[in-house]
């Protein structure tokens, strides 16, 4: 074989294993590229997961203070009527000592 055959040939084939490189690095770059597509599509479903459960925890925390609040008032009420009651219970010994 002669030189020049020699370095014709070194030269194909450094071509074809460039060739391939080329070809693997597209490969490569496609797999990345699905690779970040299914990340964003994985992102966007989390974003979503999370929005439904921050609506859901605000609404829970309205009704929370909703139902505080509605507590409150009928601990209220209920402070009233036992000062009421005892009013009333003091009037009825007090009718019950005159009686007997």
């Amino acid at each position: 074989m002669s030189p020049t055959d020699l370095t014709v040939k070194i030269l194909r084939e450094i071509r074809d294993e460039l060739r391939e490189s080329r070809g693997e690095q597209r490969e490569l770059r496609m797999e990345q590229r699905l690779f970040r597509e299914e990340v964003t599509e994985r992102f966007k479903a989390s974003d979503q997961r999370f929005e439904t459960i921050e609506t859901a925890l605000r609404d829970m925390a309205e009704q929370l203070v909703m139902h505080g609040r509605a507590l409150k008032v009928l601990l209220d009420d209920r402070s009233s009527s036992s000062q009421r009651f005892d009013s009333l219970e003091s009037r009825v010994s007090a009718l019950e000592a005159k009686v007997s």
